[in-house]
């Protein structure tokens, strides 16, 4: 099983990109941090387009991880075990079970406290 992991900073921004290098290097798995976009944002078809099962976790903005699998997904785990997405620039957290291999997408962006 081939997994890659690619902080592409902005999915919007970087769809096409990330497109024509799932075309070119085909992975299994690919885990994806700082999406920065909220669930009901996620580019779902394109992603089924190219044979791809796209989970993602995030409220948009300055976070979000996921996980696009061509071997199936199963199993949800957000947010560390912790549940639904949190209104902060918290750690985000997906994890994922694909084919028996659990991976993880994970950010853990800096934060600041005054």
């Amino acid at each position: 099983m081939r997994i890659a992991t690619w902080n592409v900073n902005s999915l919007k921004a970087r769809l096409p990109r990330v497109e024509e290098w799932l075309a070119q290097c085909a992975p299994d798995v690919l885990l994806m941090q700082e999406t920065k976009l909220a669930d009901e944002a996620a580019p779902d078809m394109p992603f089924q387009m190219a044979g791809y099962q796209l989970a993602h976790h995030g409220e948009g903005r300055w976070n979000g991880v996921a996980i696009a699998s061509r071997v199936g997904i199963s199993g949800v785990v957000t947010n560390f075990g912790d549940g639904p997405v949190r209104r902060s620039p918290g750690p985000e957290e997906a994890t994922r079970i694909a084919e028996g291999v659990e991976a993880e997408a994970s950010a853990a962006p800096e934060t600041r406290r005054g």
